[in-house]
């Protein structure tokens, strides 16, 4: 007869235990990393009644920026899409809903820029071949309706970097049942954060440094489109723009140059609706797709770590029935049990797996999901003194064609009376 030895059992118990924790762990870290939001601090504040704001809450309310307000150009995302395709599904990726995505995180990203009213004007466009005196650019590093995080980026005229950091949020599933956020966009908390850093910023900076961004940005524009007449006044220096001079104020063409400044300035403001428009035709759709795709995602998720506990929960069937093979005698009722324990770890397991499908199932919807998506822009019909022009295809074309339009006519001496 076999005698107990608990010290022994408890040891190959407790040593299974830590191995299946570990499998756990390692389990969660291979279905990917998932950005965190920052748990929230406990309220020192009364629970109940009214809590009065200190007096430097209450500043911060009442203050207005009044300093130099600096024109923005918010460039279209980068949409991070992957050159292989055998990538896109490992990485939850999905190029047409990404493109689409690129347009409507510029946009979110110009919203909360104007929303510190702290800026000039505020522009999205194709890329940094636009005329303003700050850049900020993004990235999207992650994008499946539970977890967005992007980077962002911001550089001035000079091309001097300010700022690159990068943001997340995880979308709560309480935001599509509560009735006030009805339309709100889940992902807008990135944007107003990295908006309210970009303003912290500019607070920074005295009124001189910008007032200079502002020279350099118009010299930059003037030297484009006259390099012979205006390149003497900027010179690069460790791949910096600076300043070197300042023309005249009454210099005929530098009044010339700025009326076409304001041309270009109308052409980029005129765009503006081509992009907002976009944003508006998708809303439906992008909003159905945000929030199933939460829910896939999210259910995923569970799905995968329930897995893992499954997983834990066979093992320790399995060791059971091993334990209870080496300290029991060999009757007919003793071996029913033990095949039983043994047999229900395995059940286990394989219900482990059937969570993992489901788990790819969640992925499957979002592609399909993600495939009825399509981007459109409209044409610009411009009108340059008695000339009427129609530019066509991509935005990013319009543009190019636009400044070989303006620079043409610059060129011949046009008056730039541009109608668009």
């Amino acid at each position: 007869m076999k005698v107990f030895d608990y010290q022994f059992i408890w040891s190959r118990m407790i040593a299974v235990i830590a191995v299946a924790v570990s499998v756990v762990y390692l389990t969660a870290c291979a279905g990917g990393d998932m950005a965190a939001t920052s748990a929230e601090q406990p309220s020192s504040e009364v629970a109940f009644g009214v809590n009065i704001a200190d007096p430097e809450t209450v500043a911060q309310w009442s203050e207005s920026y009044s300093g130099v307000r600096l024109d923005v150009i918010c460039p279209v995302f980068d949409p991070n899409i992957p050159e292989d395709p055998d990538q896109y599904e490992s990485l939850r990726i999905w190029p047409e809903l990404r493109r689409t995505e690129a347009i409507r995180f510029a946009v979110a990203m110009k919203q909360a820029i104007e929303e510190t009213n702290s800026f000039g004007t505020v522009s999205v466009t194709p890329d940094t071949a636009a005329s303003g005196d700050l850049f900020v650019t993004g990235k999207i590093l992650e994008s499946n309706g539970e977890d967005v995080k992007i980077e962002v980026q911001v550089h001035d005229i000079t091309g001097k970097k300010w700022m690159k950091k990068t943001y997340d949020h995880r979308v709560k599933e309480y935001h599509w049942r509560d009735v006030r956020k009805q339309g709100e966009d889940p992902y807008k908390p990135v944007f107003v954060r990295a908006a309210e850093d970009i303003e912290k910023l500019l607070k920074k900076k005295d009124a001189t440094q910008l007032a200079r961004l502002r020279s350099i940005s118009e010299l930059q524009f003037a030297a484009a489109m006259s390099p012979e007449q205006f390149a003497q006044h900027l010179t690069i220096k460790n791949e910096k723009v600076e300043l070197v001079s300042l023309p005249a104020l009454d210099d005929p063409d530098l009044a010339a140059i700025r009326a076409w400044r304001i041309a270009d300035q109308s052409f980029t403001r005129e765009t503006q609706s081509n992009y907002l428009d976009f944003v508006t035709d998708t809303n439906d759709s992008y909003s159905v797709w945000q929030e199933h795709s939460m829910s896939s995602v999210k259910g995923e998720r569970e799905a995968r770590e329930k897995a893992a506990l499954q997983s834990i929960g066979a093992v320790l069937l399995i060791l059971g029935a091993a334990v209870a093979a080496d300290n029991s005698s060999p009757s007919a009722v003793t071996n029913t049990a033990i095949t039983g324990a043994a047999l229900g770890g395995m059940m286990l397991m394989q219900k482990s797996f059937a969570s993992n499908a489901e788990g790819k199932y969640h992925r499957e919807v979002l592609v399909e999901a993600g495939n009825d998506i399509n981007i459109s822009i409209a044409p610009q019909v411009i009108q340059v003194e008695n000339e009427t022009f129609e530019l066509r295809g991509p935005i990013i074309q319009q543009y190019r064609d636009w400044r070989q339009l303006m620079k043409i006519k610059y060129d011949l001496g046009a008056t730039p009376s541009v109608q668009l």
